[in-house]
């Protein structure tokens, strides 16, 4: 997704590095080299010449920065004939694939985040409701609701309001009306796709 934003446009991938580059972790030099040659980015021809006259370092150092961006996975080199010769080109996918992994765990770790909080609260919501501390196996069972996304933050509150004045209330006794609540709208769900299939039946 990363690598098409950028071949059509949206991204500008030089700030991009700028700004991830110690989580990356590229070293100046690296960086240097590996924005000059998303400058070569249509081209793909790889030549140090080419990237020397582009940029304040030595042919020695910016050899040096290749060896690193290429052991490290954001460059890969390989051949390639054009016109019925030999080139040496470039190719990026690696930058884009690691790029691209940095922000999917950022992604995982705000929903991380987020269910810490939805889980805390309702474990508080629930102990309240039962006066009293939860078992640590109570808790894992908290826990997986969201974890293994078994039911929504939304339908676990207001099934705690309903029925966290009963006598019998507890997480097992939560869990089995959780589990039936989904259940019937598994029913309704399969009612509805049932019904708007007549009806296109219909229309047909």
């Amino acid at each position: 997704m990363i690598k098409k934003l950028y071949e059509e446009h949206f991204l500008e991938i030089d700030s991009l590095l700028t700004k991830e580059s110690k989580r990356l972790k590229l070293s100046p030099n690296e960086l240097v080299v590996l924005k000059t040659l998303f400058q070569m980015y249509k081209k793909k021809t790889f030549s140090v010449t080419q990237i020397a006259k582009k940029i304040e370092l030595t042919v020695e150092e910016i050899s040096k920065a290749l060896d690193k961006l290429t052991s490290k996975g954001f460059v890969t080199l390989a051949l390639e004939t054009r016109n019925d010769k030999q080139v040496e080109v470039f190719d990026l996918t690696g930058t884009f694939d690691k790029i691209t992994a940095l922000y999917l765990e950022d992604i995982k770790e705000e929903k991380q985040q987020k269910y810490d909080s939805q889980i805390a609260t309702v474990i508080e919501m629930i102990e309240h409701a039962q006066g009293k501390t939860l078992s640590p196996f109570e808790l894992e069972t908290v826990k997986s609701w969201y974890y293994e996304k078994e039911f929504e933050h939304e339908l676990i509150v207001s099934k705690i309001h309903e029925h966290g004045e009963s006598g019998r209330f507890g997480v097992k006794f939560l869990e089995r009306i959780l589990t039936q609540s989904k259940l019937k709208q598994g029913d309704r769900d399969e009612k509805t796709q049932k019904a708007l299939d007549e009806i296109f039946k219909a229309i047909k």
